[in-house]
C-alpha cells in the first residue's frame, strides 16, 4: 500500500476545508432566510396601527404564505435533488428579497399584497430542503450525523436574529424599513451565494430513483407531524405564557421570549453531538429517546409556579423543541431515504407545517379557556406519541433494512 503524500495530503485538506466553507456558509445563509419570514411577525402589530389592516386581514396574510410555503416544499425538494442547492437557494434569496419590497409597497391594495406575500412562500421554500440536501452530499458519512442534526440551529438562529433587529427596526423606524431592510439584505446575500456556491449533483440510479425507498421513509413521517404542532404553538404562544400567566408586560414578556431561540441553538447543537452516523435505522433510538425527553420537557411547564421556575422550564421546552425539530427535518429525512434527502426533507417539511397548523384550533381554545396546563400538557402527549412511533419503527427497521451504522 502506497503512503500519501504531501501533495495527496494538500488535496485532502483543502477539499475538507472547502466542505467546512459550504457547511458555514449554508448554515449562514439559512439563518438570513428567516428576515425575509419571520419579519412578518414582528410586523403584525405595526401593519394594524400603521398601516390599518384588520386582524382578520393579517391572518389571512399568514395563511396565505402557510399553505403557499408548505406546499411548494415538496417539488423544490424533489428539484434539488437534481440540480441542487446553488441555483436554488439564490434565486430563493433574491426572489424572498424582491416579494418583500412588492408586499410593503402594495399593502393599501390587500389583493396585491395577499399575492406577492404568498408568492415569498415560493422563495422561502427554496432554502431548507436543498440545504439539507446538499449538506448530506459535504460531509463525509463518518460524522455527518452530528453535522446534520445540529444543523436546525440556523432556523433557530434566524428566528433570534429576526426578532432582535426587527424589534430595533419597528420601535425607531416604522414597519416598512423592516421589509425593505429584508430585502436589502436578501438580494445581496443570494447574488453571492449563487456566484460563490459550488453544489454538484452526481446522477443517481434507476433503483435509487425509485419510489420504494420514499414509500419507506413515509413510515417515520408522523413525528414530524407532532413536534412540528410543538415547534409553532411555542412560537405563537410563549409571550402570551409569560403575560396571561406570569402578568408580565408585553415588553418583558417579548424579551423572555427572544432569548429562548439563543438557548435553543446551544442545545441543538450540543445534541447534536450524541449522532454520529446519518444513514439507516440506527439513529431512529437515539431519535426517540431525545423526543421522550423533550415530552417530558412539556409536561414539566404545567408543574411548576413562579417567573425563575417558569422560564427555566419553558426554556428547557423550548429548547429540546427546537433540537427535535431539527433532528426531524434534517436527519430523518437522511436516514430513511439517502438517495432522496431533499425530496423526502420536502414531505417531512409540509407534514411539519400541517402539525402547526393543525393543533393551532385546539392551541386556541386552550388558550382562550386560560388552560395554560392543558397547553404543556396536550403538547407533551403530541410530542410522546412522536417519540413512541419513533422508537417503533426503529424496532420494525432493525428487522426489515440492512443496518449500516452501529445502534
Amino acid at each position: 500500500m502506497t503512503r500519501p503524500g504531501p501533495s495527496d495530503r494538500s488535496a485532502a485538506t483543502a477539499e475538507s476545508g472547502t466542505r467546512w466553507g459550504l457547511i458555514v456558509s449554508g448554515w449562514s445563509v439559512y439563518a438570513i432566510y428567516y428576515l425575509g419570514r419571520v419579519n412578518f411577525s414582528v410586523a403584525v402589530p405595526g401593519l394594524g396601527d400603521e398601516q390599518g389592516l384588520e386582524a382578520t386581514k393579517i391572518g389571512t396574510l399568514a395563511a396565505g404564505f402557510f399553505w403557499v410555503y408548505s406546499l411548494s416544499a415538496v417539488p423544490i425538494g424533489r428539484l434539488a435533488d437534481r440540480i441542487g442547492a446553488r441555483l436554488l437557494v439564490g434565486l430563493g434569496l433574491i426572489g424572498s428579497g424582491i416579494m418583500n419590497v412588492l408586499f410593503i409597497l402594495t399593502i393599501q391594495n390587500f389583493t396585491l399584497s395577499l399575492v406577492f406575500w404568498s408568492a415569498n412562500g415560493i422563495f422561502q421554500a427554496m432554502g431548507w430542503t436543498p440545504l439539507i440536501g446538499a449538506v448530506g452530499r459535504w460531509v463525509d458519512e463518518r460524522g455527518a450525523g452530528r453535522v446534520i442534526a445540529s444543523f436546525g440551529s440556523c432556523f433557530v438562529a434566524g428566528t433570534a436574529l429576526t426578532f432582535a433587529i426587527g424589534g430595533f427596526l419597528v420601535e425607531r423606524t416604522g414597519v416598512e424599513t423592516l421589509f425593505i431592510a429584508a430585502a436589502a439584505v436578501l438580494i445581496p446575500v443570494g447574488i453571492a451565494w449563487w456566484i460563490g456556491a459550488r453544489d454538484p449533483v452526481k446522477t443517481t440510479s434507476t433503483a435509487e430513483q425509485s419510489g420504494g425507498p420514499i414509500l419507506r421513509s413515509l413510515g417515520a413521517l408522523p413525528p414530524a407531524v407532532t413536534i412540528g404542532a410543538a415547534y409553532v404553538a411555542l412560537i405563537v404562544w410563549t409571550p402570551a405564557y409569560f403575560v396571561e400567566v406570569h402578568n408580565e408586560s408585553i415588553g418583558r414578556s417579548g424579551l423572555l421570549s427572544a432569548a429562548l431561540p439563543a438557548i435553543a441553538i446551544g442545545a441543538t447543537i450540543t445534541l447534536g453531538r450524541w449522532f454520529q452516523h446519518s444513514r439507516g435505522p440506527g439513529s431512529a433510538l437515539r431519535g426517540g429517546l431525545v423526543l421522550m425527553v423533550t415530552s417530558m420537557a412539556l409536561a414539566l411547564v404545567s408543574q411548576v409556579s413562579g417567573l425563575a421556575a417558569g422560564f427555566a422550564a419553558v426554556a428547557t421546552a423550548t429548547a429540546l423543541v427546537g433540537a427535535s425539530s431539527s433532528l426531524v427535518l434534517g436527519l430523518f429525512p437522511r436516514m430513511t431515504s439517502p438517495a432522496r434527502v431533499a425530496l423526502v426533507s420536502g414531505i417531512y417539511t409540509l407534514a411539519f407545517n400541517l402539525g402547526g397548523g393543525s393543533a393551532s384550533p385546539v392551541m386556541g381554545r386552550l388558550v382562550d379557556r386560560d388552560a395554560w396546563d392543558g397547553v404543556f400538557l396536550f403538547l407533551a402527549a403530541l410530542v410522546l406519541v412522536g417519540a413512541l412511533w419513533t422508537l417503533g419503527w426503529y424496532v420494525w427497521a432493525r428487522s426489515h433494512l440492512p443496518t449500516t451504522e452501529p445502534a
